[in-house]
């Protein structure tokens, strides 16, 4: 590929498998985040084929955004045209079958996005998620993209192993090998995940955490230890190991933590959800489902307990708690990637029995629920804000408005 012309680019194409979002789903809101970093530099437009996700009100969108349904006839008329591309057909006989997320956001829909953007001046691309890796290179090359980038998020294919889907981890594999390269710059959200992908598949991957916006406000006013206690879990409800950790807090945590405290304990789970979930609805429980504004919702929680058992990346609704100075209880899986430490910025805990003897001891010792507030806020302000990460992002996508017309040189290979 090579730019169009010496001008440097001015326009960021961001591609997305879920409309951004400054709240909600923990993928939208790393979408905002790469967003907002890149229009501190560049005009972005925003391609969201919704694959990963339904968009919803209140989400961010700016004039000339573009939302494209999947479009199975489209795309396959357009992986007809891109066999004709030798460089191509190599490239999609070594990815072999795509996983599905990639099917759905198939490469052949590059004509559909490219239509809908009508680009006439110099651009970059950013590729959200590896399963848009494909339609992303599609888009760069017919856009003669000066610079493209892909951040991966999380390690797919490490987490299609854990959840036992060799068959999928192994699509996940060949999918970076024959993509992987097509882009100048990779990241992902968590230091460990990122080297893995480097050694597993010999490409460069940057570490850029996910980050939240830091809130003001004061310490947490103490609560009676004698009245109820309040326990919340805020994230997306459809993804299997969030609906696990659900239940689990339900079924197994609450009523320990009840039972050692001999009080009320009450439970909320905030997200986007199946409906089957509503059968854990009950006098202590509500299913909430999703709510736009969640400073009320972590106002009016005594807890953040996360007990997930899976998961991949980096939990960004954790970040959010800290950012609203609630105590967080959490597991191992749910901390792994960040850089926090046990009794210090929160409780770590796995499993039933100790997770809920870790909440009651935060519910019943303030001083210690206190310093925990106050040390997640501090370690929010300096590594996780927006405004901590955004200048990574940048430095991420600078290049390309530095680039010339010299045919441009994928620099994800090691």
């Amino acid at each position: 590929m090579s730019p169009r012309c010496d001008r440097p680019p001015s326009r960021l194409i961001l591609l997305a498998p879920i409309q951004p979002a400054r709240t909600g789903n923990g993928l939208a809101m790393r979408a905002e985040l790469f967003r907002r970093a890149a229009a501190r530099d560049f005009h972005v437009r925003t391609v969201v084929v919704p694959v990963a996700g339904w968009t919803r009100r209140g989400s961010e969108a700016s004039d000339g955004d573009v939302v494209l349904a999947p479009d199975a006839v489209r795309a396959r008329k357009g992986v007809r045209a891109l066999l004709a591309d030798p460089r191509w057909r190599r490239r999609l006989a070594d990815a072999g079958t795509l996983p599905p997320l990639a099917c759905a956001a198939s490469p052949g829909m590059v004509d559909a996005v490219t239509d809908a953007l009508d680009e006439h001046d110099p651009v970059a691309v950013h590729v959200m998620r590896s399963y848009l890796g494909p339609l992303g290179a599609a888009v760069a090359e017919r856009l003669e993209a000066a610079w493209a980038t892909l951040d991966l998020d999380e390690d797919d294919a490490a987490f299609s192993a854990a959840t036992g889907d060799v068959q999928r981890a192994r699509a996940y594999e060949r999918l970076l090998d024959a993509f992987g390269g097509c882009f100048d710059r990779l990241s992902a959200a968590s230091a460990a995940e990122a080297q893995a992908i480097a050694d597993r598949h010999g490409l460069t991957v940057r570490r850029i955490p996910n980050a939240v916006e830091l809130l003001p406000g004061p310490v947490r006013r103490s609560r009676d230890p004698r009245s109820g206690l309040s326990l919340l879990f805020v994230g997306n409800l459809t993804y299997a190991p969030n609906v696990g950790a659900g239940y689990a807090l339900v079924q197994e945590i609450a009523p320990m933590v009840r039972r050692r405290l001999g009080r009320r304990v009450a439970v909320r789970l905030v997200g986007s959800h199946h409906p089957d979930l509503q059968r854990l609805s009950a006098a202590d429980v509500e299913v909430a489902g999703f709510v736009s504004d969640l400073a009320p919702v972590y106002a009016a929680a005594d807890m953040v307990v996360v007990p997930l058992k899976l998961g991949a990346g980096t939990r960004i609704k954790l970040l959010e708690a800290f950012a609203h100075r609630v105590p967080v209880v959490a597991s191992p899986i749910a901390v792994a990637g960040l850089e926090v430490s046990d009794g210090q910025h929160l409780l770590v805990a796995e499993g039933a029995e100790h997770t809920a003897a870790a909440v009651a001891a935060v519910a019943t010792d303030h001083a210690l629920a206190t310093r925990l507030v106050n040390e997640a806020a501090e370690l929010v302000r300096e590594r996780y804000s927006i405004e901590a990460v955004i200048p990574a992002i940048r430095d991420f996508v600078a290049p390309a408005a530095r680039v010339d017309s010299r045919p441009r040189q994928p620099s994800g290979a090691l």
